[in-house]
């Protein structure tokens, strides 16, 4: 949940005044590691609102947000609110300078417009093409970038959100252009995850309609979750919403979802294990469901 308009209200002159250079020193240009992660299927995905780095106590302290996400070891992160050579957090470059320190290979927003506060995706894994799309709402524009990634030699697409955190209206509209987007690209293996600003436990008839369209056609990792750690992700010192969220289709396993505890942020990261289709865990999945089925025939005939 965003404290920008609070803290950087006087700063958009000074934004204004370091773009054209940020942009002429190559700000945005390609990164390659060479990454070789064992290529099992499995693979941890984290999601996490880092908040421009600024912790519980308003600190500027991306070293923090690094210890949080070396913890958990996560080959492919979704990071939201990333702050990209802005003066404000101190002129770095928050997604290249994760990207140097974890290893890792980097997709993210290239719009101009969204050196703040943007979406970013990091990952152990190849990302073979990458792209933005724009969230429209009254209030402000969001974005919705999508990165394919190849792991275990499947292509797995992977997108990175943040709602608008203003109103449910706001994200309905959001929704309508994300959602078909979701669906119409990439993969058919998907992994949407992000800071949606739809508590799970909402109350509110429009959030309720915007994550019930999202699980019609993904599954919601903690509900599907084989084992469970905690669910509720902000404000991090005492949670209480659920806001953060890691879907998946269905033909991926997930082993386990938990919610690290960590005050390098306002919000919680969530952490999932995942087992991608066609891997010998899935398999032995699906042959005890076989099992299981012709079982409870036998039983129904006898």
């Amino acid at each position: 949940m965003s404290t920008f308009i609070q803290r950087h209200t006087n700063s958009v002159l000074i934004i204004t005044l370091l773009l054209f250079p940020l942009i002429l020193t190559g700000v945005w240009g390609g990164i390659t590691y060479q990454v070789n992660p064992q290529p099992t299927g499995q693979v941890v995905v984290m999601t996490y609102n880092i908040h421009e780095a600024f912790d519980v106590n308003n600190r500027l302290d991306l070293n923090g947000i690094l210890t949080t996400i070396q913890q958990s070891d996560p080959d492919i992160i979704v990071l939201q609110e990333v702050d990209t050579g802005v003066i404000m957090s101190g002129t770095t470059d928050q997604a290249r300078w994760l990207a140097q320190q974890l290893n890792m290979f980097l997709a993210p927003i290239i719009s101009a417009d969204h050196i703040w506060q943007s979406d970013v995706i990091l990952s152990k894994y190849p990302i073979l093409d990458y792209e933005e799309t724009i969230l429209p709402s009254p209030s402000e524009d969001d974005t919705l970038l999508r990165a394919d990634i190849e792991i275990a030699g499947q292509h797995v697409s992977v997108y990175a959100v943040h709602f608008s955190v203003f109103s449910s209206t706001d994200r309905r509209i959001q929704a309508d252009v994300a959602i078909p987007y979701v669906t119409s690209t990439g993969s058919t293996i998907k992994i949407w995850a992000g800071d949606f600003n739809i508590d799970a436990y909402t109350t509110d008839p429009v959030d309720q309609g915007i994550y019930a369209d999202i699980t019609a056609f993904l599954n919601d990792s903690f509900e599907v979750a084989l084992s469970q750690n905690g669910n509720l992700t902000w404000p991090s010192t005492a949670p209480y919403q659920r806001i953060d969220y890691v879907f998946v289709t269905s033909s991926i396993t997930v082993l386990s979802h938990s919610v690290p505890s960590s005050l390098a942020s306002d919000h919680l990261p969530v952490v999932t294990q995942l087992q991608l289709p066609g891997s010998p865990f899935r398999t032995a999945i699906q042959n005890q469901e076989l099992i299981l089925d012709i079982q409870i025939s036998e039983e129904e005939g006898s």
